[in-house]
């Protein structure tokens, strides 16, 4: 399963949600429910927007649990 904690990337930098929706672009509403990993799906504009606003790759973003 992949996996997208956007909470463990945002603490070690101390940015809320909303700060973190205001320097990325991204909805505060989409930013909460990545938070909260209640989404199903997201967009790639998403994903280069929260890569430019933490400086990271998309590799540090995700991960990948097996389910076994």
């Amino acid at each position: 399963m992949i996996k997208f904690d956007l909470r463990s990337l945002l603490a070690p930098r101390n940015l809320t949600l909303r700060e973190f929706s205001e320097i990325s672009g991204v909805n505060y509403w989409t930013a909460t429910h990545m938070s909260q990993m209640t989404y199903k799906s997201i967009k790639i504009t998403d994903v280069d927007k929260i890569c430019r606003a933490l400086d990271i790759t998309p590799n540090e973003l995700f991960g990948y649990e097996s389910e076994r």
